[in-house]
Protein backbone atom coordinates (compact mmCIF):
# COMPACT_ATOMS: atom_id res chain seq x y z
CA UNK A 1 0.00 0.00 0.00
CA UNK A 2 3.02 2.22 0.55
CA UNK A 3 3.77 2.05 -2.67
CA UNK A 4 0.63 3.11 -4.37
CA UNK A 5 -0.05 5.67 -1.85
CA UNK A 6 3.48 7.15 -2.80
CA UNK A 7 2.94 7.54 -6.59
CA UNK A 8 5.59 4.81 -7.44
CA UNK A 9 2.77 2.29 -8.23
CA UNK A 10 -0.11 3.00 -10.71
CA UNK A 11 -3.71 1.62 -9.91
CA UNK A 12 -4.16 -0.60 -12.26
CA UNK A 13 -1.20 -2.78 -11.57
CA UNK A 14 -2.00 -2.42 -7.76
CA UNK A 15 -5.18 -3.85 -8.24
CA UNK A 16 -3.84 -6.92 -10.49
CA UNK A 17 -1.29 -7.21 -7.52
CA UNK A 18 -3.77 -7.26 -5.05
CA UNK A 19 -5.98 -9.67 -7.01
CA UNK A 20 -3.23 -12.01 -7.11
CA UNK A 21 -3.78 -12.49 -3.64
CA UNK A 22 -6.79 -14.21 -3.93
CA UNK A 23 -7.23 -17.79 -1.93
CA UNK A 24 -9.62 -20.17 -2.00
CA UNK A 25 -10.65 -22.14 1.51
CA UNK A 26 -11.25 -25.92 1.54
CA UNK A 27 -14.81 -24.97 1.06
CA UNK A 28 -13.96 -23.42 -1.92
CA UNK A 29 -14.79 -19.49 -0.68
CA UNK A 30 -12.71 -17.28 -2.49
CA UNK A 31 -11.02 -14.55 -0.42
CA UNK A 32 -9.72 -11.56 -1.48
CA UNK A 33 -7.34 -7.85 0.66
CA UNK A 34 -9.31 -5.16 0.24
CA UNK A 35 -6.99 -3.06 -1.88
CA UNK A 36 -7.92 0.09 0.48
CA UNK A 37 -8.60 -1.43 3.65
CA UNK A 38 -5.70 -4.41 3.80
CA UNK A 39 -9.28 -6.80 5.44
CA UNK A 40 -9.49 -10.02 4.35
CA UNK A 41 -13.00 -10.25 2.21
CA UNK A 42 -15.69 -13.02 0.81
CA UNK A 43 -18.45 -12.99 -1.34
CA UNK A 44 -21.58 -14.42 -0.17
CA UNK A 45 -24.35 -14.00 -2.55
CA UNK A 46 -24.09 -10.90 -4.58
CA UNK A 47 -22.07 -9.05 -1.26
CA UNK A 48 -18.15 -8.74 -0.40
CA UNK A 49 -18.24 -9.55 3.05
CA UNK A 50 -15.29 -8.28 5.82
CA UNK A 51 -13.77 -11.14 7.53
CA UNK A 52 -10.87 -13.18 8.21
CA UNK A 53 -10.59 -16.74 6.69
CA UNK A 54 -10.61 -19.91 8.56
CA UNK A 55 -7.56 -20.95 10.71
CA UNK A 56 -5.93 -24.43 10.02
CA UNK A 57 -5.30 -26.37 12.85
CA UNK A 58 -1.75 -27.79 12.06
CA UNK A 59 -1.44 -31.83 13.14
CA UNK A 60 1.10 -32.27 15.67
CA UNK A 61 2.15 -35.79 14.52
CA UNK A 62 1.67 -35.36 10.13
CA UNK A 63 1.56 -32.02 9.43
CA UNK A 64 -2.27 -31.92 7.60
CA UNK A 65 -3.97 -28.45 8.03
CA UNK A 66 -7.35 -29.08 9.26
CA UNK A 67 -10.55 -26.85 9.87
CA UNK A 68 -10.94 -25.43 13.34
CA UNK A 69 -14.35 -27.51 13.47
CA UNK A 70 -12.06 -30.59 13.75
CA UNK A 71 -10.87 -32.57 17.29
CA UNK A 72 -8.90 -34.98 15.23
CA UNK A 73 -6.65 -34.99 12.27
CA UNK A 74 -8.83 -35.95 9.24
CA UNK A 75 -5.40 -37.34 7.70
CA UNK A 76 -3.94 -39.90 10.56
CA UNK A 77 -6.81 -38.68 13.21
CA UNK A 78 -4.26 -37.24 15.86
CA UNK A 79 -5.81 -34.85 18.66
CA UNK A 80 -6.02 -31.48 17.58
CA UNK A 81 -4.81 -29.00 20.04
CA UNK A 82 -6.16 -25.18 20.20
CA UNK A 83 -3.48 -24.14 22.33
CA UNK A 84 -0.27 -23.64 20.56
CA UNK A 85 1.50 -24.26 24.01
CA UNK A 86 -0.10 -27.75 24.29
CA UNK A 87 1.38 -30.72 22.40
Amino acid sequence: MASRKSGSLDAPTFRKAVRALAVKDMEGREWILGPEDGQWHHREHDRWITANPPRRLVCPACGHHNLTRHSFCVECGEVLYRDANRS
